[in-house]
C-alpha cells in the first residue's frame, strides 16, 4: 500500500480514538481506494485494522476466481471463496461468513469489537454512478460475527480517505486522462454533418477500449460516453447526459462527455466539438469557458476556498453575459467512481470545503441555452501545496481543433 495512504488510515483511527477497531468494506470504490484491488463482481470484503504496534493491516475475503487480481503485498491475509461449486449452490454472504470469521479472529477483533461499514448516504444504487450501499444482509451477517458488538457507519472516515489521492492513484488517474484524450481524438473524427449522435458515441467507446486495454498492466476497461448534439446539449447540466439517434446540423455544438474507468480509477472530461462552422455567440461562450478555467486555475492550491475557486470562474461567465446560463457549481471530486457529485472537495457557491494537497476534481464551467445547445469545457486538476496540476493538459481545448470540418 502507498506509504502516503497507510499513514492517513494511521491518522484517521487515532483522531477517532476507540469509535473504530476496524472497517469492514464492500463497496468495490472503498476497495480499491484501500488496497488497489479492484473487486469485478464486488462481493469482495476487506477488513482495515491497526495492530499492537499501530500498523496499518489489510485484509481480503474475494472470490477464488479474482485471486490473481489482488496485487502483491497489499494484504498480510488473503481468503478466498466461493457461491457456487459442482456441489453446492449458496449466497454471498453464506459462502464468505467462515473466511472472514477467520480474517476477524486474525485480526484478532473479539465479539464486543467496535466495527465501521459503510452506511452511504444514496438511497439507489446504479451501474453509472456506482452509488449505494451494503444491504441488509452484510449488516445482518456483521451482527452474527459480532455477538454483543458495535457496528457504526464509518462513511464520513472513508469518506475523508478518498479525498486525498496519493502519488501512486495520480499514476493511475493520469492513465485515465491519456486514455481518455485518445477517445476524444477519435470522437473527433466521428463528427460531421450527417452523423449521428449515437454514431460519434460508438467510435469513441471502441477508441477507449482499444486504447484501455492497450496500456500495460490493465485487465479492466469500463468507458461511459455519452453526446448531446444542438438543441439537447442544452439539456446537459442535469445530473445526467443521454445519448440519442439525433442526426448533427452544420453548425451544432456537439457536446461529448466521458468518465473512464481503468482498473477501477476513473478521469471524467468533456469537449464540445462544433459541426463544420461556429456562429458568434458560441464562440463568445467558449472563450468565456476558457477564460473561466484560467480564472480557477489562479486560485486553486491548498488552503484555498472551494467558494472562492467557483467565484473566480462564476464572475468571468457572468461578466461575459453567460452567469444564468451557467447553471451548476464548477466541479467536484473524482477518481473512484464514474462521476459522484457529491465527493470532495465540491466546487460550489454554496460549498464550505477547503481545498488540501492531493485533492482531485474537475473543473467544468459551461453555457446552456435553451433551444440552441450547450458548450462544456470540463478538464482535471490536482491540488498542490503551491498551485496546481492540470491532469488532462494534453487535451487540446482551442477552437482551431473543437470546429471540425468534415
Amino acid at each position: 500500500m502507498d506509504t502516503m495512504r497507510t499513514q492517513r488510515i494511521i491518522e484517521l483511527f487515532k483522531q477517532k480514538g476507540a469509535d473504530f477497531h476496524a472497517i469492514v468494506c464492500r463497496m468495490p470504490q472503498n476497495v480499491v481506494m484501500l488496497t488497489g484491488y479492484q473487486p469485478i463482481l464486488g462481493n469482495s470484503f476487506c477488513v482495515v485494522s491497526l495492530n499492537t504496534a499501530g500498523e496499518v493491516e489489510i485484509r481480503l475475503a474475494v472470490p477464488k476466481d479474482e485471486e490473481d487480481l489482488v496485487p502483491q503485498g497489499v494484504a498480510v491475509e488473503v481468503k478466498t471463496f466461493a457461491e457456487e461449486t459442482m456441489d453446492w449452490i449458496g449466497t454471498t454472504t453464506q459462502a464468505v461468513h467462515e473466511p472472514l470469521a477467520e480474517l476477524l479472529r486474525s485480526a484478532k477483533l473479539n465479539e464486543n469489537a467496535v466495527i465501521g461499514y459503510e452506511g452511504g448516504y444514496s438511497p439507489i444504487a446504479t451501474a453509472y454512478t456506482q452509488v449505494g450501499v451494503a444491504g441488509p444482509a452484510t449488516l445482518d451477517l456483521l451482527h452474527q460475527l459480532f455477538l454483543g458488538g458495535y457496528l457504526r457507519n464509518a462513511t464520513p472516515m472513508l469518506d475523508e480517505l478518498a479525498a486525498i489521492k496519493a502519488e501512486e492513484e495520480l499514476g493511475a488517474i493520469r492513465r485515465c486522462e491519456e486514455v481518455a484524450r485518445q477517445g476524444f481524438m477519435a470522437a473527433r473524427s466521428a463528427v460531421h454533418v450527417g452523423a449521428t449522435e449515437a454514431d460519434v458515441a460508438a467510435v469513441t467507446y471502441a477508441a477507449l477500449l482499444r486504447a484501455g486495454y492497450a496500456a500495460t498492466g490493465v485487465h479492466h476497461v469500463l468507458p461511459h460516453v455519452h453526446v448531446m448534439a444542438g438543441a439537447r446539449a442544452a439539456l446537459a447540466y442535469r445530473a445526467f447526459n443521454l445519448t440519442s439517434n439525433a442526426t448533427i446540423q452544420r453548425g451544432d455544438s456537439v457536446m461529448v462527455q466521458m468518465e473512464i474507468g481503468i482498473n477501477g480509477y476513473w478521469a471524467e472530461l468533456t469537449r464540445t466539438f462544433f459541426a463544420d462552422t461556429i456562429s458568434d455567440e458560441w464562440r463568445k461562450a467558449h472563450q468565456a469557458c476558457v477564460a473561466a478555467q484560467d480564472a480557477a486555475l489562479k486560485v486553486i492550491r491548498a488552503t484555498a476556498s472551494a467558494r472562492t475557486v467557483d467565484s473566480a470562474a462564476r464572475e468571468v461567465m457572468e461578466q461575459a453575459g453567460f452567469g444564468a446560463a451557467f447553471k451548476h457549481g464548477l466541479g467536484h471530486g473524482f477518481g473512484f467512481q464514474a462521476i459522484n457529485h457529491a465527493a470532495a472537495p465540491i466546487l460550489h457557491p454554496a460549498s464550505n470545503a477547503v481545498l488540501r494537497n492531493g485533492m482531485v476534481h474537475n473543473m467544468e464551467p459551461a453555457v446552456y441555452l435553451e433551444g440552441k445547445g450547450g458548450i462544456r469545457l470540463n478538464d482535471n486538476v490536482a491540488v498542490r501545496a503551491d498551485g496546481n496540476e492540470v491532469l488532462s493538459s494534453a487535451l487540446p481545448r482551442n477552437l482551431d481543433w473543437l470546429i471540425v470540418n468534415g
